[in-house]
């Protein structure tokens, strides 16, 4: 495999590593959702704050904000 130039290494690198840091954010996500829910399943009349599942929705938007920060970058 023939090593790639300095100038294509920096144009494609800082977008992979956005995208990957989304990825990994959606992945959390979906585990931090998941337990909220089975949190609320198992025992609702006691489970009153629901953070999880604001905080998923806030790491929701990040996600949304990097892919795209990843897609449309020009480092």
């Amino acid at each position: 495999m023939a090593a790639p130039d300095k100038a294509t290494f920096n144009a494609v690198w800082p977008k992979c590593f956005v995208i990957f840091l989304g990825i990994v954010e959606v992945l959390a996500v979906i585990v931090l959702i998941l337990t909220e829910l089975g949190n609320v399943a198992s025992n609702f009349w006691y489970t009153n704050v629901f953070a999880g599942g604001w905080c998923g929705l806030v790491m929701l938007v990040h996600f949304f904000a990097l892919f795209v920060a990843g897609k449309n970058s020009r480092f």
